[in-house]
């Protein structure tokens, strides 16, 4: 498939100033067969592993040499206590990993984990490690995850209740067997009472660029939904275009081309809208140069919402992961009429997917869940937008609309949304 995840920088120099680790190589991007006698070397490679390949040392304040100098000895404790006889019970490994691991910045990251000497008693032989999981449920807006099912009943002609008349709506929800992904998007053409109408997008992952490419019969039906909104948007005449609201609620992330849908459609010249590095050596902060990346105009769907002065409204929530929030900051930073409203996002920006041109050894996922009993999943690259690297924290939005003021409904942000086309 030719379509990336998020985004890949494309250039490598080394920058100077770094802390080598030239003993040590990690095992990144391949599985192997490492015989782990014990739990202390277990966590002794993974502490190596991301010491070594982790992207985001420059911004997380961990203090990583001083996790191993408090951990080792716990976990060689664990070794102590099945040395003689005793069971270690997976909720002990569990509780150490999270206490050594689980406040890490970067919110892609989960660590898996199989017990080595699984005890008899447990049900359960793995477990998972994730820190932007972790980080989330701490915050003072936090309410239960943004379940897809509840926004699809959200969604539905009779449970919106905006009191206004619905000149189109229209449904995807399937899976798209080439991307192993199950995807949703809606479409509803809103008119107001004055007879203007807003073209609105809901869509569950970023995956645009690739449906309305694709040849089977669900890519085609969902491009079919996802086609009528950039319709809409392009043909409505001025006077009816109130505006146009992108909803990245619960949008769980995936592909970086589908800015040449919901932006470059709207742009008139090519624009630098972020930058990556990665990590290109065994030091803590030796990386590649920030590479910038670029999105181009569409003639497609292409429609001027600067010039016709015309209020493009991104909503977004807790539950908008990746590209889902990367996609509304970066809205939000090229299109002057651009308007965000909800809640600050997940804060998972890292791009993930290696690319073959350049060396990606001392950084990215590594591990293999049945013969190393691990798997960490981690960002490949680190990104940031205006100069500033939002992982671990996420994209705070113009307009604050929680969740949590409203008893968890959805229903607030929309309804702010709305309002703020009618009165713009």
């Amino acid at each position: 498939m030719k379509r990336t995840i998020i985004i890949l920088a494309m250039a490598a120099l080394v920058l100077g100033g770094c802390r080598k680790q030239a003993d040590f190589h990690p095992y990144i991007g391949e599985t192997g067969d490492l015989a782990y006698h014990n739990y202390s070397t277990q966590f002794e490679y993974l502490w190596k592993c991301i010491s070594t390949g982790y992207v985001f040392w420059d911004v997380d304040d961990t203090d990583w040499d001083a996790v191993y100098s408090e951990y080792m000895p716990r976990f060689e404790a664990l070794d102590a206590k099945h040395y003689a006889g005793q069971e270690v019970k997976v909720d002990e490994l569990k509780n150490l990993y999270t206490g050594a691991m689980g406040g890490l910045r970067d919110h892609h990251m989960n660590i898996r984990i199989k017990n080595l000497f699984p005890a008899a008693s447990d049900t359960m032989h793995e477990f998972y490690v994730s820190p932007g999981v972790l980080e989330t449920e701490t915050r003072d807006y936090f309410v239960s995850p943004t379940f897809i099912s509840q926004i699809l009943m959200y969604l539905n002609v009779q449970q919106m209740g905006l009191n206004y008349e619905l000149e189109a709506d229209e449904n995807f929800i399937g899976t798209i067997s080439e991307l192993n992904t199950y995807a949703m998007y809606h479409y509803s053409l809103i008119k107001l009472p004055d007879g203007r109408k807003i073209p609105y997008l809901w869509q569950s992952c970023a995956a645009i660029s690739y449906l309305m490419d694709g040849n089977s019969q669900e890519t085609q039906q969902a491009a079919t939904v996802i086609r009528h909104w950039l319709e809409a948007v392009r043909d409505t005449p001025r006077e009816q275009l109130a505006g146009i609201i992108l909803d990245n609620r619960a949008n769980t992330g995936g592909c970086q081309d589908d800015l040449d849908y919901v932006l470059g459609s709207f742009i008139n010249e090519t624009t630098e809208v972020m930058q990556t590095r990665y990590k290109e050596g065994p030091g803590r902060y030796e990386h590649s140069v920030w590479t910038p990346y670029y999105i181009h105009p569409q003639s497609r769907y292409h429609r001027d919402l600067t010039a016709e002065n015309i209020p493009y409204v991104v909503l977004c929530d807790l539950s908008s992961v990746s590209m889902g929030e990367i996609e509304t900051s970066i809205i939000k930073k090229v299109l002057p009429t651009s308007h965000t409203i909800g809640e600050r996002t997940y804060g998972a920006t890292g791009p993930l997917q290696a690319v073959s041109s350049i060396n990606l050894n001392y950084g990215g996922p590594f591990g293999d869940i049945n013969t190393m009993h691990h798997y960490v999943y981690t960002s490949t690259f680190e990104a940031r937008i205006n100069g500033t690297v939002i992982e671990g924290i996420g994209y705070t939005p113009d307009q604050i609309v929680l969740r949590k003021n409203y008893g968890g409904e959805f229903k607030p942000q929309l309804d702010a949304a709305i309002e703020y086309i009618k009165n713009r």
